[in-house]
C-alpha cells in the first residue's frame, strides 16, 4: 500500500520535482494509521456492512484494542463483533482474525455468509482456492466448507453471516 501511495503522490507533483518531504510525511502517516489502512476496501465494506466510511474508520480504530476481541472456541480465531447499518443488522457481523496456520474446521452455513479478506488470506477446503486481500466471498445456506489461514501472516478478514454455522466438533455458532 505505501509504494500505491508513493507513486500516487509522485502522479501529483510536477515533473523533475519532488514532493515536499513534510507533505510526503504527513500522508504516509494517514494512510499508516488504524482508521485508514482498509481505506481503499471501504466501497465494499459498506456494501458488507451498511456503514459509512466515519464508522468504519472508528471500527478499524477500535479494532487495534485487542482487549476487544473475544477468543473463539476454535485454537488461533478471534472475533470483534460490530453493529451493522439497518440493511444487516439482523445479521452476525464482524472481524475475525486468525493465526498463520491456523484451520476453521468443516462448518455447514445455517444462512448466507458474505465475507472481504483485508490481510493475509485463506486456502478454501475443499475447492482449494485462495482468497487474499480485497477477495469477495460468498457462501449459500446449506453450504459446507473449511479453510485454512496461509502459513505467511495474520489473517483478517470481514464477515456478515446470516443464522450462525455449524461447526463440526463444537456446535452451532453465531445466529
Amino acid at each position: 500500500m505505501k509504494k500505491e501511495l508513493l507513486e500516487a503522490l509522485a502522479d501529483l507533483v510536477p515533473a523533475g520535482k519532488d514532493p515536499p518531504q513534510l507533505l510526503r510525511q504527513k500522508l504516509l502517516g494517514n494512510a499508516q494509521r488504524p482508521r485508514l489502512r482498509f481505506a481503499p476496501l471501504f466501497g465494499k465494506l459498506t456494501a458488507l456492512f451498511d456503514l459509512g466510511d466515519l464508522d468504519l474508520a472508528s471500527l478499524f480504530e477500535r479494532a487495534e484494542i485487542d482487549r476487544d476481541w473475544v477468543a473463539a472456541p476454535i485454537p488461533g480465531v478471534q472475533f470483534f463483533h460490530l453493529q451493522g447499518g439497518p440493511r444487516v443488522a439482523h445479521a452476525d457481523n464482524g472481524l475475525v482474525r486468525m493465526a498463520p496456520g491456523a484451520r476453521f474446521p468443516t462448518h455447514r452455513h445455517l444462512g448466507s455468509e458474505r465475507v472481504l479478506v483485508l490481510a493475509g488470506g485463506y486456502t478454501d477446503e475443499p475447492s482449494g482456492r485462495v482468497y487474499t486481500a480485497g477477495d469477495w466471498h460468498e457462501l449459500r445456506e446449506g453450504s459446507s466448507h473449511a479453510y485454512t489461514a496461509l502459513p505467511d501472516g495474520e489473517l483478517l478478514f470481514a464477515a456478515s453471516l446470516e443464522g450462525g454455522v455449524d461447526i463440526e466438533g463444537f456446535g452451532k455458532l453465531g445466529g
